[in-house]
């Protein structure tokens, strides 16, 4: 209960969830994605010179690093937010593909995987929401002063 008293406690919080979040779903991504585009896209297409499984395991793996980077970003002290609105600015820049992706590919896409696509970008999309109000009572707190 107290883990969300202190700005900066939730906002590590946050970050580490966001972290541990982008980790499981990159590593789900990665080992099923052959069953995944089974369930998600309409037929094994080629898009790009890439069938649909690669894709999947291409963004999966992709997640990894990111996961990385913002488990280093939730240890870092709060006097450096940059790093904090570059994982809110990435989050959000993975919110803005999955809606241009859904729009210029509706067609490649199952139900559920247009779901599952809208699922994950609302998740990331509060997450970012939410690491940016943490940051910002973080900075104007008292324990910023």
């Amino acid at each position: 209960m107290t883990m969300f008293c202190h700005p900066e406690t939730a906002l590590r919080a946050v970050l580490r969830l966001n972290a541990g979040s982008s980790l499981l779903i990159g590593v789900a991504m990665a080992a099923a994605a052959e069953p995944l585009a089974g369930l998600c896209l309409n037929g094994p297409g080629r898009y790009l010179g890439f069938d649909a499984s690669a894709w999947i395991r291409l963004v999966g793996l992709a997640l990894l690093p990111f996961a990385g980077m913002v488990f280093w970003v939730s240890a870092r002290p709060v006097d450096r937010p940059a790093l904090v609105r570059a994982v809110c600015g990435l989050d959000w820049a993975w919110v803005l593909g999955s809606a241009v992706l859904l729009a210029l590919a509706w067609s490649a896409f199952t139900w559920t995987g247009a779901i599952l696509v809208d699922l994950m970008a609302l998740a990331v999309a509060a997450f970012a929401v939410l690491q940016a109000r943490c940051l910002g009572a973080a900075l104007s707190g008292p324990a910023a002063a």
